[in-house]
C-alpha cells in the first residue's frame, strides 16, 4: 500500500510539471505570434512594386549589350540599373540601365595653309553630354531590348541643340541567332587601330571608314568566339567616307574575338542614284597584353567610279599606373579623285589621369597634314579635358 501512495504522488508531481511546462510554452508561442503579426503590418504598410512582381532591385551591374555591340573607349563598364523580377506566374524580368558622360575641354587650333590666307589661330571652350539608355526584357521566344543615345554639343555660347543619334532594338531569337533593327552607326567599318582612340576632342585621320549611321536590319550569328552579321540599310544622306543619295547599301563583317588577340574583317557595298558604286572592304586586329594595347586597321574603296581611295592606321595605348594612361596613333587616307592624288597623315595623343572610375582629367594633341595635289594645310589642336562619367 505504502508503495502504490508513493507511485500516485510521483505521478501527481509529474503531471502538475507537465502542466507548468505547457503554459510557458503557450506563453512563448502567443508572444511569437504577436511578433509575427507586428512583422506582417510593418510589410503590409512599406511600399510595394509593381503588380506582378515580387522584387525589385537597384545597383550597378555590368552594361547590358546588345548582340554584336562593345564598350566603346572611355565607357564605364557598369552601370546604374534597375532589375524587376517577376512573381511565378509573370514569367518575364526587366532589366533598365542608364549613363553616359560630360565633357568639357580648352582647345586650342590652328591652321597653317600654303598661301597664309586661310591661316588661323584660336582658342575657345567647348563641351558635349552622352547620355544612353537600354532595357531588356526575357519573353517566352528570347530576349528583347532596345537602346537609345542621346546627345549634344557646343562651341562656346552656341549650343547645338541635341538630338538622339542613336536608337534600335534586338531580339536573340537563339543564344547564337538575334535580329538588329533601327537606326544605328555601319558595321562595315573597322573597329581597330585608331578608332579604338579616346580622342575625346582631337582629329584624327586613317580610320576605315564606314557608311554612316543609317535605318538599317541586321541579323547576326555569334558561336564561341566568332561572330559573322550582314546589315541592309538606306541612306539616303551620308556624311563624311561612304556612299550617299544611295538606295541601299549592304554591310558585313566577320569578327574573331580570343583571351588576347581580336580581329575583324568587315566592308560595305551600294550603288548610288547616279549608278555608280560605291564599296569598301578593310580588315583590322588588336593584341592586349597586361599594360599595353595594340591596335591596327586598313581599308580601300571608292566614293564614285573616279574617286578611289585607301586608308590604314596604327595605334597603343599603355596604362602607366592605375590612374595614369597614355595613347599615341598614326594614321594615313589617300585618295584618287579623278586622277589628283591627295593625302592626309596624321599623329594624335594624349595622356590621361582617372583618380576614380567616374572622373577623367587629361590633354590631348594631334597634327593633321593634307596634301591637295601639291598645296599643303597643316593643323594643329590641343585641348586640356575634363570628363565626367555616370
Amino acid at each position: 500500500m505504502k508503495v502504490m501512495k508513493l507511485a500516485l504522488l510521483g505521478t501527481a508531481a509529474l503531471a502538475a510539471a507537465s502542466l507548468g511546462a505547457n503554459a510557458n510554452d503557450l506563453s512563448d508561442l502567443k508572444a511569437q505570434i504577436e511578433a509575427l503579426n507586428s512583422r506582417i503590418a510593418t510589410l503590409e504598410a512599406a511600399p510595394s512594386v509593381p503588380a506582378g512582381y515580387n522584387l525589385m532591385t537597384f545597383s550597378k551591374a555590368p552594361r547590358i549589350l546588345a548582340p554584336g555591340e562593345k564598350l566603346e573607349s572611355g565607357d564605364l563598364a557598369l552601370a546604374s540599373t534597375i532589375g524587376i523580377l517577376p512573381t511565378a506566374d509573370v514569367p518575364a524580368s526587366t532589366s533598365i540601365q542608364w549613363g553616359g558622360r560630360v565633357a568639357a575641354a580648352f582647345v586650342y587650333g590652328s591652321v597653317d595653309e600654303d598661301n597664309d590666307f586661310f591661316d588661323t589661330n584660336e582658342t575657345h571652350i567647348t563641351a558635349n553630354v552622352e547620355i544612353n539608355l537600354t532595357a531588356t526584357t526575357d519573353t517566352a521566344v528570347g530576349e528583347v531590348g532596345f537602346f537609345t543615345r542621346f546627345k549634344a554639343s557646343s562651341l562656346g555660347d552656341l549650343n547645338d541643340g541635341g538630338s538622339i543619334s542613336r536608337y534600335y532594338g534586338w531580339w536573340k531569337m537563339t543564344p547564337e541567332l538575334s535580329m538588329k533593327a533601327g537606326y544605328k552607326d555601319s558595321i562595315g567599318g573597322i573597329g581597330h587601330g585608331s578608332d579604338l582612340c579616346n580622342c575625346y576632342f582631337n582629329s584624327f585621320v586613317g580610320i576605315a571608314g564606314s557608311s554612316g549611321d543609317s535605318a538599317q536590319f541586321e541579323l547576326r550569328y555569334a558561336s564561341g568566339p566568332i561572330e559573322a552579321a550582314v546589315t541592309i540599310g538606306d541612306y539616303d544622306d551620308t556624311a563624311g567616307l561612304g556612299p550617299s543619295d544611295s538606295d541601299y547599301v549592304v554591310n558585313a563583317e566577320v569578327k574573331w574575338a580570343g583571351d588576347s588577340v581580336s580581329a575583324e574583317v568587315a566592308g560595305f557595298f551600294g550603288e548610288k542614284d547616279d549608278n555608280t558604286e560605291v564599296w569598301q572592304v578593310g580588315a583590322g586586329a588588336t593584341f592586349t597584353m597586361d599594360m599595353f594595347t595594340l591596335s591596327a586597321n586598313g581599308g580601300v574603296g571608292q566614293f564614285t567610279d573616279n574617286h578611289d581611295y585607301w586608308m590604314a592606321s596604327l595605334f597603343a595605348r599603355a596604362s602607366l599606373s592605375d590612374s595614369v594612361s597614355a595613347e599615341i596613333g598614326v594614321g594615313i587616307q589617300d585618295e584618287d579623285e579623278f586622277g589628283v592624288d591627295v593625302t592626309k597623315t596624321g599623329v594624335a595623343g594624349g595622356l590621361y589621369w582617372a583618380p576614380v572610375d567616374k572622373l577623367l582629367i587629361g590633354a590631348e594633341a594631334s597634327w593633321v597634314n593634307l596634301d591637295d595635289g601639291g598645296y599643303e594645310t597643316d593643323t594643329v589642336t590641343a585641348a586640356l579635358v575634363t570628363v565626367f562619367k555616370f
